[in-house]
């Protein structure tokens, strides 16, 4: 090395995350569906009725609760580390962006049915599911750009990060570090995310499915990035359809859909 060369800059690797107990579990869930349900019910007691503006700030409480208490309760405590989260390094093949889109659309089928059935069997009707639609395009009877936009952004993309990081990186990570029998902590962290759907009985078994599937695919990636495509593109695909059926619905009024 001559004495023009510029010194060599080794990155300092991460410290080892620290161990964690069920304690910490319990405060995972606590804290991250806590602040999550105390933010909707003032925001439900803020605005009377649903509204984009009000939908919107919901996805963006989602995003902040969810995620902050990732950063916070696992990352800044070093309870999980960025390189688990295959963040820092980070870790992506390009490919995984095909495969996670992949992954989705060949589910989605599948999901829908899934849903469905188990929805009619149990409650015999449609109405979670319809008030669930309802609810992520803020109560919108027609088609805009600026809403359809906002619900994307909310619905599309912050939410599925923010849960990727919260159900994949934080809680399935724990359950990974406690067991050593693959099954049992795909399907514990799995269900937890299914029932945070609770509101559709439909919709939890059609998410338990995607939390199955993405925690496989962060175990054998050790990146969220697959996880969180597939997330993104199913939850994008459903806000297209949505807004896609009140866009034919403006186009040709006489026709119910």
């Amino acid at each position: 090395m001559t004495q023009l060369d510029p010194p060599l800059v080794v990155p300092e690797p991460e410290p080892e995350a620290k161990p964690q107990s069920w304690l910490d579990l319990l405060l995972y869930l606590l804290v991250g569906f806590g602040a999550y349900l105390l933010t909707s019910a003032l925001l439900a007691y803020w605005f009377t009725e649903i509204t984009v503006a009000a939908t919107f700030l919901l996805f963006l409480a989602n995003f902040v609760c969810l995620g902050g208490t990732t950063y916070l309760l696992g990352v800044r405590r070093g309870k999980v580390s960025w390189a688990d989260l295959g963040i820092r390094p980070l870790r992506i093949r390009w490919q995984w962006l095909l495969i996670g889109i992949g992954l989705a659309i060949v589910l989605l089928p599948g999901r829908a049915l899934l849903g469905l059935l188990v929805q009619q069997l149990i409650e015999g009707n449609l109405d979670s599911v319809q008030a669930r639609s309802d609810l992520i395009v803020g109560g919108a009877t027609e088609f805009s750009w600026l809403e359809f936009l906002a619900t994307l952004l909310g619905a599309g993309i912050l939410v599925p990060i923010s849960e990727e990081l919260y159900f994949r990186g934080l809680l399935h990570t724990w359950f990974w570090r406690k067991s050593n029998i693959v099954w049992l902590r795909v399907l514990a962290s799995a269900t937890i995310f299914g029932l945070a759907h609770a509101d559709s009985i439909g919709v939890v078994f059609a998410s338990a499915v995607i939390g199955v599937v993405n925690a496989l695919a962060y175990e054998r990636t050790r990146s969220l990035f697959i996880p969180i495509i597939v997330h993104i593109t199913t939850n994008s695909i459903a806000v297209l359809l949505i807004y896609l059926l009140l866009a034919l619905a403006a186009l040709f009024p006489e026709i119910p859909l």
